[in-house]
């Protein structure tokens, strides 16, 4: 399988603490609402409303977001911010967060890591071993059916024979099918029309969003693997980390 699956697990433990979901995403939100309102007008908007939607944010915590987002309702600005570090034995991690305060969060961040036993990395010393890209992640075909007069949303499963054809019409950088999962990558630039052209043709998009990836991957094992996973487990803690990207292979 490809890349999803670690960060896949990093949605299911925070499946465990949805007031964190619910943080995280509407601060995003707020974000995407700084070049708009309308999500018709505002792709990067459209977008987190459906992780909004994924996520089952309450509707109220979408229009505060919204609200704050376009200047309508007094709030803290946030911003996308993101810092380096190192853990053991050539372990990177590239920290993407998302705060109104940089200063308490760039503190807290480091404090995480020296803690754990990782360190602070100068800016770009990191971050130049990724490799940004678009994912989107497909788990079927979506049909829309009646019932008790009422439209709703099926997912049926997708032929991976027609998806592969479909989708190498595409302008994607690289696909991992397997069973019911379909990983399809882009560039950065491509990624909102892509996006929109699988939803055209008919396919459920689990998860869709800009990630980094490694360019080349290590492994630890015993005691450094064992530091590595505290450093991330402490990072995860903190509220205002969205991702934590790394090289490590699981």
């Amino acid at each position: 399988m490809g890349r999803w699956h670690s960060i896949a697990a990093k949605k299911a433990s925070w499946d465990a603490n949805k007031s964190r979901i619910y943080s995280i995403v509407g601060k995003k939100i707020q974000i995407a609402a700084k070049n708009g309102a309308d999500p018709k007008m505002n792709p990067a908007l459209e977008m987190m409303l459906e992780k909004a939607r994924y996520h089952g944010l309450p509707k109220d915590v979408v229009e505060r977001a919204i609200l704050k987002g376009s200047g309508q309702l007094e709030g803290e600005e946030m911003k996308e911010v993101f810092y380096e570090g190192y853990g053991p034995n050539g372990s990177a991690l590239l920290i993407k967060t998302v705060t109104s305060n940089t200063n308490r969060t760039s503190q807290s961040v480091r404090t995480a890591l020296q803690k754990a036993g990782g360190s602070m990395a100068e800016i770009g010393a990191v971050s130049r071993q990724f490799k940004e890209q678009g994912l989107i992640v497909i788990d079927g075909k979506t049909e829309m059916v009646e019932d008790k007069g009422r439209q709703l949303e099926k997912i049926t499963p997708f032929d991976p024979e027609t998806l592969e054809m479909e989708i190498m019409e595409l302008p994607i950088e690289d696909l991992h099918i397997e069973g019911q999962t379909a990983e399809v990558y882009s560039s950065k630039n491509d990624f909102i029309e892509l996006r929109k052209a699988i939803a055209e043709l008919g396919y459920h998009i689990a998860e869709a969003d800009i990630h980094f990836f490694a360019d080349n991957q290590i492994s630890l094992s015993g005691e450094d693997r064992e530091i590595f996973d505290h450093i991330l487990e402490a990072l995860n803690d903190d509220e205002d980390v969205d991702q934590v990207y790394h090289n490590l292979t699981e």
